[in-house]
């Protein structure tokens, strides 16, 4: 806290004041009636939060009493977290929302609706951003990143205790991991701190830590090398942390990687063990590693996608010329009708401080689902192709049709240019990418694309929500959507293509909105109905926080095809 830009240490005193502003003080704020006071004024104690996803955790049971006793998890192990889960302190503790933010700290507040709500429990500053919090009080502060990554919770056996975790990252702020037990968020002290990693190769970790169950009996947190590594080395890697303590159990070396962003973990068969790994990178770059045995030595990649030892991609995403695109956006997986794993997920990047910026001539972005059949997918040529074949202008909100290209035997998948072409009546290529994870759901993929804009004026962009056949990529039977806002969904909902055909709405966009990160699906049980809503960059604003924007959909959810581990086990 004594530190300074020129690299002097400051006085005791003021090192006690700095942490006294930190801690929340605000007596030292420069203001108009104390404008020699020496700290900044800030707006609130609590800083702005930026790319930290808040989450929320209680008392969800993970269901890890029924883990198999094959992957070392005896009845011992198993009866022990029915017991955390039975103990008073566990029954009694508040609702919780975990976030990062750009003060240095991750932050847990008290998420119950009672007059305790909002209360602050906890906050806690990586070791790492310590010698960086002097900047957050120097009257010309410029803003930058701290804790700005999402964190993940969960129950983790840790030792041989059952505990809730937190693990975070700071994000685009810096080049670390932490863990915090968290099991009674009420009473938090330097005791919950668990461990802090980085790594001489690690990066900015943009994408979500996963945390998960492992066939060697223990709980794993897997990490990657994420964005910028500093070093110059043209392998990108994948950790995979012992959740205990943060050591290294085993890392994966992928060679001449881009950029890693979330990895992903899967449970093939339901035994909520995590079996394989996903990463995609912003050379287009899919990878896939196996972690199925009991034996950490035997964790690799499958034998046909190596080559002399090395890891080889399983996929590399390329537009219609051949040139790679980045993947950003975390994927997602689910089975196919036959059992095989489809992975789905979008192109693009806007994580540069150009990204915003479109070129005459952008390059095409596109939505991918490939299916891994364990070889390696040659580009595009054996995937099926689905067209944006049309896009109008409704009274409530714009919409999209798609092609309805039937796949056949030998097709490894499909993939969808976000591009209305001109050669359809369309204007071309507007820079429209995707930058956020997948809903799946049913029979359908949804998702949301960017088309960013420099200009102030237009609230960063603007954007489609796309909801598409799961296995085929083409349009649904039906319209998920009621596109003209009537309060019902049916064949008034449709699109008219140039032969007179009437199709279902695949897509809608909203002008007056802006840009959308993503959507979250919710329920009206007192009418049955259901709903995509997001907060777009242009949301208003008021005194309860920002009002979301919420689309009807069709009501039918059903989750049993999917695979991603997280989201399999946040649903037990």
């Amino acid at each position: 806290m004594r530190a300074t830009a020129g690299g002097t240490l400051a006085t005791e005193q003021v090192g006690q004041d700095r942490l006294a502003f930190i801690r929340g003080d605000r007596s030292k704020e420069r203001t108009d009636t104390a404008p020699n006071n020496p700290f900044r004024q800030r707006g609130s104690r609590l800083g702005d939060i930026a790319n930290s996803d808040p989450q929320y955790i209680h008392k969800q049971n993970f269901g890890y009493s029924q883990l198999p006793e094959s992957a070392g998890f005896t009845n011992t192990i198993k009866s022990a977290y029915t017991a955390f889960r039975a103990q008073s302190s566990y029954q009694n503790r508040p609702p919780l929302v975990v976030v990062g933010a750009n003060d240095g700290m991750l932050h847990g507040f008290n998420a119950s609706l009672g007059a305790a709500g909002g209360k602050e429990l906890f906050a806690y500053v990586p070791n790492e951003l310590i010698k960086d919090l002097y900047q957050l009080t120097e009257p010309t502060y410029s803003h930058r990143y701290y804790v700005d990554g999402t964190p993940r919770i969960g129950d983790a056996l840790v030792g041989n205790q059952w505990k809730t975790v937190v693990v975070g990252s700071s994000g685009a702020g810096g080049r670390s991991i932490f863990a915090l037990d968290i099991s009674n968020p009420g009473s938090m002290s330097s005791g919950n701190f668990l461990w802090e990693f980085t790594h001489p190769e690690m990066g900015y970790s943009l994408g979500r830590p996963s945390l998960v169950p492992l066939y060697n009996g223990k709980f794993g947190v897997v990490v990657t090398s994420g964005y910028a590594r500093p070093s110059t080395t043209t392998n990108g890697y994948v950790w995979i942390l012992d959740a205990s303590n943060g050591s290294v159990l085993k890392r994966f070396d992928l060679p001449n990687s881009g950029d890693l962003g979330s990895p992903l973990s899967v449970d093939l068969d339901n035994d909520r063990v995590a079996d394989r790994l996903y990463v995609g990178d912003t050379k287009g770059n899919v990878w896939r590693l196996d972690i199925n045995s009991t034996t950490v030595g035997n964790w690799d990649a499958p034998a046909a996608l190596k080559t002399g030892g090395s890891i080889g991609p399983l996929f590399i995403a390329k537009d219609s010329a051949g040139i790679r695109q980045p993947i950003t956006a975390p994927l997602d997986a689910a089975y196919t009708k036959d059992r095989k794993v489809i992975l789905v997920f979008g192109t693009g990047s806007f994580y540069q401080t150009t990204d915003n910026e479109i070129p005459t001539s952008p390059q095409v972005q596109s939505f991918y689902g490939v299916i891994d059949s364990g070889a390696q997918i040659e580009g595009r040529r054996t995937l099926r192709e689905q067209e944006i074949l049309k896009e109008v202008s409704g009274t409530e909100l714009n919409g999209r049709a798609v092609s309805q290209n039937a796949m056949v035997e030998g097709d490894n998948g499909w993939y969808m240019d976000l591009v209305w072409k001109t050669g359809r009546g369309g204007p071309g290529a507007k820079g429209e990418r995707v930058i956020s994870q997948a809903q799946l759901g049913g029979n359908r993929v949804t998702f949301s694309t960017l088309i960013p804009s420099a200009d102030p004026c237009d609230a960063g962009g603007t954007s489609w929500i796309m909801s598409l056949d799961l296995a085929t990529g083409s349009r649904l039977a039906y319209s998920y959507f009621d596109y003209n806002g009537d309060g019902k969904i049916d064949e008034s909902d449709y699109i008219e293509l140039e032969d007179g055909t009437k199709v279902p709405v695949s897509g809608v966009a909203d002008p007056n909105e802006g840009a959308v990160k993503g959507t979250i699906g919710l329920n009206d049980q007192s009418t049955g109905k259901r709903y995509l809503c997001y907060a777009s960059s242009a949301s208003s604003t008021g005194s309860e926080g920002v009002t979301p924007v919420c689309i009807e959909v069709m009501g039918d959810n059903n989750d049993s095809n999917r695979l991603s581990w997280h989201e399999v086990r946040n649903n037990l």
